[in-house]
């Protein structure tokens, strides 16, 4: 419940393919929440409006609340582990997986108000570095996540790689970590036209091949129509208990 996700990879790769698929999986059950940040202006992510606490962030400031709210979020459930003596959020303590989605990252990471972009860049490594014992989730989505786009010490926070099509060897180690191509695992393999096929680096096993599922807009809609309409169901039933 708190591993953090970075796909990377070159336009017309199939990040949004690739994001989409996991955030279906995630939003789904309705005890997670989801923060939503946008670098298209809302476009990417609209069809989880419903569903997205806060709406779609499309502007670095609503961004910026929106990640401060998801830490004072990680807080409270810090406070309550510290309460009752456990250590890491489980199933059954009444809290479900808080997914802080991002695509395009580099439209905040690089925004050129520096305040701006350092208050974008603090409570996102806080959630980084101590989401996982809350259940928390980062989900980032970038074109080449080198320093100058994700800065090491927030990049090196992500534990599971998703590499799509890179247009070199170097770029596809910068998603998968040094070395990886010099190993036969090289994301600048993938064919042109291939979306959503790349390397999927999630645990000790090194990175899998596979493909992001394909969801069609209207696929799309019906999935997040059905998330809002299980949130609905499960608060009633709350109100009901």
């Amino acid at each position: 419940m708190g591993v953090h996700v970075l796909i990377g990879g070159t336009p017309e790769s199939g990040k949004s393919v690739s994001l989409h698929s996991l955030i279906a999986g995630a939003m789904l059950d309705p005890a997670t929440q989801g923060v939503f940040i946008d670098g298209k202006h809302g476009v990417e992510l609209a069809a989880w409006e419903k569903v997205a606490h806060g709406g779609i962030r499309s502007d670095i400031d609503s961004a910026i609340v929106g990640l401060d709210w998801a830490r004072a979020q990680m807080d409270e459930r810090y406070g309550y582990l510290a309460a009752c003596g456990a250590r890491k959020i489980m199933r059954g303590m009444g809290f479900g997986l808080l997914a802080v989605v991002i695509d395009e990252l580099a439209t905040f990471t690089l925004h050129p108000d520096k305040k701006k972009r350092e208050a974008f860049l603090l409570p996102l490594h806080e959630l980084g570095a101590r989401g996982r014992a809350a259940a928390v989730r980062i989900i980032a989505a970038t074109q080449k996540p080198g320093s100058d786009v994700v800065p090491t010490y927030i990049r090196d926070l992500f534990d599971t790689r998703w590499a799509l099509r890179c247009s070199t060897r170097e770029a596809s180690d910068t998603v998968l970590g040094s070395g990886w191509a010099a190993r036969g695992v090289d994301a600048s393999t993938i064919p042109l036209g291939a979306a959503g096929v790349g390397y999927l680096l999630a645990g000790s096993a090194g990175p899998v091949r596979q493909k992001g599922f394909y969801l069609s807009d209207g696929q799309l809609s019906d999935l997040a129509a059905y998330a809002a309409e299980l949130r609905a169901i499960d608060t009633v039933r709350w109100i009901d208990r």
